[in-house]
């Protein structure tokens, strides 16, 4: 579909008289509103493949369209929602940061590098990934980059493969295009970068894109008919920058044809709500009168809209699907019904404690470049939990991991009680859902010392699977080497039995 060169908005008594002719609180069409939030199901989508791809992909991720497709709201919603345990996001816009050595220096900067380079990021990122922390580089407007910058992030992103400590995100137009087959690598383009392209709104989205709109400036839908919501989507293409721009111009134009497209105070346009309350006073009167009632009925003099409250921005926590994409596993591309465990706050910092060449920058600090994000509420999603009965208990038994001949008794919460605080366990997994723990500990049935315990994870039940008993935080890492593959490729870490102690319920 061809998009319509960039319309003029005609002044049309200017914006004090546009708010005064349809009784809005403020323009409704202004390109960055306060607290406003529109996210459909096709960008749910979207973001869904983003941390799938970022958790098991082995390329760079480009996310692509045009001005006003809404990829700023997009990277938001992406930051916002990345598990700020077991993830850093750093976001720069390659409008301030264009050049390689800005851009490189802005980054190591953002992550207390020891150094300003591409080898000075990747050891930090390193450095970050033994602590259990995955590194996310976002770059907006990446179309602005040059040549040598996106090659150095393309360096970056490809080093480790899948198993690489630093994600590359870029958020850019169509002209991207033109720097992605000069960059070198071993493969073709299509072989380095994985590319989401956005799509316009449908029809519909178009229609509830504007509903939202004017009801955060107070008013309703039924200010535009469907000739005109017909002509909005036709002349913006669907996309939202657009749709704001042809909205506007469209209500103005409507203000020159006041017989036509009369104003609210006028009486063309009468809300629900004036409607209903006019026949309830009609309904009361008439009433009296039937019954013979003496009593006067004052007539109002003054009838007063209370018009509706703006638009609260979006809470993440309120919409089941954003909130399930913060849990590690809550993918819908994934098969797995679990999420890996997220180290906490204070596993990281007691792992880069044990660490001397590791900065004291916090893993979970999200710094942004040159515009701040504006903040977007974030929770998890809630998983039900439901009861399971204790497993009996034997005595502990420091060993390291071994395939066992028989199943072994799970361990709970007494065992880690009775533990030696000094000693260390291998922390496999954490999940809202004890049965979703119970099953993986059966999973792995060969393993000696495996249990779990149920502690708090921002406020809600959090029930962590652990194996092995070991005297040093050094003897744990080594006893990763003998788990099972697909536990290995888990990151499993180690976790202090005295934290667990404190944690536990």
């Amino acid at each position: 579909m061809t998009v319509e060169p960039d319309i003029n908005i005609s002044a049309a008594g200017g914006l004090d008289e546009f708010l005064d002719h349809y009784q809005l609180s403020h323009d409704p069409f202004a390109a960055r509103t306060p607290g406003f939030r529109f996210f459909t199901p096709q960008r749910k989508t979207v973001l869904a493949q983003l941390h799938h791809l970022a958790r098991f992909g082995d390329r760079l991720l480009l996310v692509t369209g045009p001005q006003g497709s809404g990829k700023t709201l997009l990277r938001q919603v992406l930051v916002a929602s990345s598990n700020k345990d077991t993830t850093q996001c750093v976001v720069a816009t390659a409008r301030e940061f264009s050049e390689e050595s800005a851009l490189i220096g802005y980054l190591c900067q953002a992550v207390n590098a020891k150094g300003r380079s591409t080898d000075a990021l990747l050891e930090r990122a390193e450095q970050l990934k033994q602590s259990g922390v995955q590194l996310y580089l976002i770059v907006d407007d990446a179309q602005l980059l040059e040549l040598q910058a996106l090659q150095d992030l393309a360096d970056l992103g490809l080093s480790g493969g899948a198993d690489s400590p630093v994600r590359i995100f870029l958020f850019a137009d169509e002209n991207i295009s033109l720097l992605l087959p000069q960059i070198d690598t071993d493969g073709a383009a299509e072989q380095w970068v994985h590319r989401i392209d956005l799509d316009p709104y449908s029809p519909d989205e178009t229609r509830d894109y504007i509903a939202q709109r004017l009801e955060a400036a107070g008013q309703e839908l039924a200010l535009l008919d469907d000739e005109q919501l017909q002509e909005i989507h036709r002349r913006s293409s669907g996309w939202p920058g657009r749709i704001n721009t042809v909205a506007r111009q469209v209500m103005e134009d409507a203000m020159e044809q006041p017989a036509a497209r009369p104003s609210r105070r006028s009486g063309g346009v009468v809300p629900v709500r004036s409607m209903i309350a006019v026949l309830l006073v009609a309904a009361g009167i008439g009433v009296a009168w039937l019954m013979g009632s003496n009593e006067t009925v004052d007539e109002p003099s003054r009838t007063v809209l209370e018009l509706p409250e703006p638009v609260n921005p979006v809470n993440v926590e309120e919409d089941r699907q954003l909130a399930e994409l913060t849990e590690l596993n809550a993918v819908t591309l994934e098969p797995e019904t679990v999420e890996i465990a997220a180290p906490s706050v204070a596993d990281v910092a007691e792992a880069e404690a044990d660490a001397p060449s590791t900065s004291s920058a916090s893993p979970e600090q999200v710094t942004v470049a040159p515009e701040p994000a504006e903040p977007v509420d974030l929770a998890q999603a809630p998983v039900d939990a439901t009861s399971a009965a204790p497993v009996a208990e034997p005595e502990p038994t420091p060993v390291a991991p071994a395939a066992a001949s028989s199943a072994q008794a799970t361990r709970t919460a007494d065992w880690y009680r009775q533990a030696d605080s000094s000693a260390f366990v291998l922390q496999l997994l954490g999940t809202r859902s004890r049965d979703a723990a119970l099953s993986f500990i059966k999973q792995q049935s060969g393993l000696e010392n495996i249990g779990y315990f149920e502690t708090l994870h921002e406020g809600r039940p959090w029930f962590v699977v652990t194996q092995g008993l070991y005297g040093t935080r050094q003897q744990a890492q080594q006893g990763v080497s003998a788990l099972p593959e697909a536990l290995r490729r888990q990151n499993p870490w180690p976790k202090g039995v005295g934290a667990i102690k404190q944690s536990l319920r």
